[in-house]
């Protein structure tokens, strides 16, 4: 099985499955910062990796929620193939 804990790893399989946690603004001690759930499929293009993928979660959720992609911490990302 691949380690889909490293960036760099090649996704090669046709379709994945994929389930992240991600904060909607900057993590400060002491304050709330609430959290997303998300969850998608992923067919990668030829070259991807788990990197690139994960980039473009951050990417969808800071502008869903109107802010910088520097504010979006992940909490817990998820990926396997189907």
């Amino acid at each position: 099985m691949a380690d889909y804990s490293n960036p760099s790893t090649p996704l090669t399989a046709s379709n994945y499955a994929w389930s992240a946690t991600l904060t909607c603004g900057p993590a400060r001690p002491g304050a709330h910062v609430p959290a997303k759930d998300r969850t998608g499929s992923y067919s990668p293009p030829p070259g991807a990796t788990v990197g690139r993928l994960r980039d473009g979660i951050v990417d969808m959720h800071a502008r869903e929620c109107g802010i910088p992609i520097t504010d979006v911490v992940v909490v817990r990302f998820e990926l396997r193939e189907k």
